[in-house]
């Protein structure tokens, strides 16, 4: 689904950051003097953290939306890009690029360091904005002990003894996320980052706003369509997520959708030229097979790795999460070839490097420890024995068995497995119900997000209130590639003119 390491793989895939400062940027009374103020948001300066050319502001909103005027509140930070024409601005764009725990400030913050990846229409005519969801980011992040989160665990437990392993790993880690972190872990669902982007909204002049969703941004953006359906101007859902789906049938769509794009790695690597891909001309699947093989007989070495940023082996299970991420962006296949090479020799730093551990910084941990936290207040997670999580793994190993079912909605469905937060956003159908028709885009071979999913989400909001874009090819997500893809959506987001219903573009 894009999220963050495996919960935040879509995320890695858009833009990376380097944060420089670990805690929430703030701004200071005497910058405020001199910051230009729209609606009851200030925007000044940044941290270092950020480029110079964006300005930054925080606001302050309930902690629990059910009691607005309770005592209890939480601090959400943001990032602008601001409209270089103004004369011609449109409005307001806000952007999310998935997770759940993706950072919308690093987005914004990789994009103003190369202004090249948007189109300059948009750069000129928009206040982009980035505002990091509750839990994430510079807004109140959750925090828990890294330790508590890197511990290793098996999420294909074969034994009692194993599972009883993983459900005290889930709760020790929730513990730990509570004693840090306080009553928000209880309230970071995405109904409540929702309307905390209409909170947002109105300070900022009460205008209706553009909104530009990626990976698990859709269901944000979907979800933020169905409660304030009036209140946007245009809205880009790309890389679609489908809310609505059983724990099984998740299970079936995300594994599938990521083995068959694994299946066109391995066609376009043997096909490549030798400067494409090192494993060009070769059996592509057949070494994949035999690094599967000598991980699961023993876990491959990581020389590079020392288990602070990356473990120090890899074993059959890293192997197959691990790849996903891979295959977020075709121009990461060369070096996912490079990866089996070195691992099947010996060598799987490359492999381990690609698995997200918790470094002990405020901002960068956050994503991962929200994306689990918001995963499991917003993703039925029913099984409760060692019989129920079994037969998951042999869904997914008779019906993707390259892969072994190993996906990001696997390893929510077991990760939230005793977590004590409740289950506040279940999952359900999109009621859509405003005037601004949606333009909805999706790859074909998208290893996160399932064209199925695509098609799902579509049929939800109504062939009637939005338009299915469709790009042939692979890759998570689509608008930052740049092609004919991206034109489309820029052409809608600048002048509100939509794609024919049907369309099926090449890049």
């Amino acid at each position: 689904m894009g999220r963050s390491t495996v919960f935040a793989q879509g995320l890695v895939a858009l833009a990376t950051l380097s944060a420089a400062s670990p805690v929430p940027i703030s701004i200071t009374s005497s910058k405020r003097a001199a910051t230009n103020s729209t609606g009851s948001i200030s925007w000044g300066p940044c941290s270092d953290q950020f480029p110079s050319n964006l300005t930054c502001a925080t606001y302050t909103v309930p902690l629990d939306w059910s009691d607005p005027n309770g005592n209890e509140t939480i601090e959400l930070g943001m990032v602008r890009a601001e409209a270089k024409d103004k004369d011609n601005r449109i409005g307001y764009l806000f952007v999310n690029p998935g997770g759940p725990g993706g950072q919308a400030t690093s987005l914004l913050a990789s994009l103003a360091q190369e202004p090249d990846r948007l189109d300059s229409r948009i750069l000129d005519r928009f206040d982009i904005v980035g505002l990091d969801p509750r839990g994430v980011g510079i807004s109140t992040p959750v925090q828990c002990d890294p330790a508590a989160f890197n511990k290793r665990v098996a999420y294909f437990p074969e034994t009692q003894d194993q599972f009883d392993d993983l459900v005290a790993y889930n709760k020790g880690l929730a513990e730990s996320c509570r004693a840090k972190t306080g009553r928000l872990i209880d309230f970071v669902d995405t109904i409540s980052a929702v309307k905390d982007h209409e909170a947002v909204r109105k300070a900022l002049g009460d205008e209706k706003i553009s909104l530009l969703g990626l990976s698990y941004g859709t269901q944000l953006f979907s979800q933020y369509a169905e409660l304030f359906p009036d209140n946007i101007r245009a809205l880009v859902l790309d890389g679609n997520l489908q809310h609505s789906q059983s724990e099984s049938s998740n299970l079936l769509i995300e594994s599938n959708t990521y083995e068959t794009t694994l299946k066109q790695f391995f066609s376009w690597c043997a096909n490549a030229s030798e400067d494409e891909c090192p494993l060009s001309g070769q059996d592509v699947q057949a070494k994949y097979e035999s690094v599967l093989a000598k991980a699961t007989k023993s876990p491959i070495p990581a020389s590079g790795c020392n288990n602070t940023d990356c473990r120090s082996d890899v074993t059959s299970e890293d192997l197959r999460f691990n790849l996903q991420g891979y295959l977020i962006s075709t121009g990461s296949w060369s070096s996912l070839a490079q990866a089996l090479i070195k691992a099947d020799d010996g060598d799987a730093t490359l492999v381990s490097q690609a698995q997200g551990l918790a470094v002990g910084d405020a901002y960068e941990d956050s994503s991962l420890y929200a994306g689990t936290a918001i995963a499991c207040q917003d993703w039925d997670h029913a099984s409760t024995s060692l019989a129920d999580v079994q037969a998951k793994a042999t869904l997914g190993s008779s019906l993707s068995p390259l892969t072994g079912g190993a996906c990001q909605s696997y390893k929510i469905q077991t990760s939230c497995i005793g977590w004590p937060a409740p289950l506040s956003n279940p999952t359900k159908r999109v009621t859509y119900k405003g005037d601004t028709k949606i333009l909805m885009a999706q790859s074909t071979y998208d290893p996160s997000t399932s064209y199925a999913w695509g098609v799902g989400l579509h049929a939800e909001i109504g062939p009637d209130r939005s338009v299915f874009l469709t790009r042939r090819g692979s890759g998570h997500t689509s608008y930052l590639l740049g092609g004919n893809t991206t034109a489309a959506i820029n052409t809608y987001l600048l002048d509100l003119t939509l794609p024919d219903p049907g369309t099926v573009l090449e890049s």
